[in-house]
């Protein structure tokens, strides 16, 4: 029996208002998405499918804390990483959060030695048009 692994349909989301905004912040985009299903909703790590509801644009969104049991400033990151399809979101939910580092999107980190989160950034594979 052969294993096949799926190929995960990764976009540049030009047509969607989140790709060309300047100037985006966290609230346009929880704002913008609208949750289309959830993979994981646990303290520390959440995982749903999300659609902008504007354009249709899907999104895997994944945030995740890492825990400071010492010191109590835990990190915190989150990623929304447009897709095609919504196979490719079932896909990308079976990856660990490092692996997920790999593919392009919208970001937002909060480390441990910041006093406040990043302002959302766009991290791609490609660059930005």
């Amino acid at each position: 029996m052969t294993n096949k692994r799926r190929t995960i349909n990764v976009n540049v989301p030009r047509e969607c208002h989140l790709w060309t905004k300047p100037g985006i912040t966290a609230g346009d985009i929880l704002t913008a998405l609208a949750q289309v299903r959830l993979y994981e909703d646990d303290s520390h790590l959440i995982r749903p499918l999300l659609k902008c509801r504007l354009c249709g644009q899907l999104y895997f969104h994944a945030f995740y804390e890492i825990v400071d049991w010492e010191q109590g400033n835990d990190a915190q990151y989150s990623s929304w990483i447009p897709i095609d399809d919504p196979q490719s979101a079932g896909d990308l939910n079976m990856l660990a959060p490092l692996e997920l580092l790999r593919f392009g999107g919208l970001r937002i980190d909060f480390p441990t030695t910041a006093d406040q989160p990043t302002p959302p950034y766009w991290r791609m594979s490609q660059p930005k048009d």
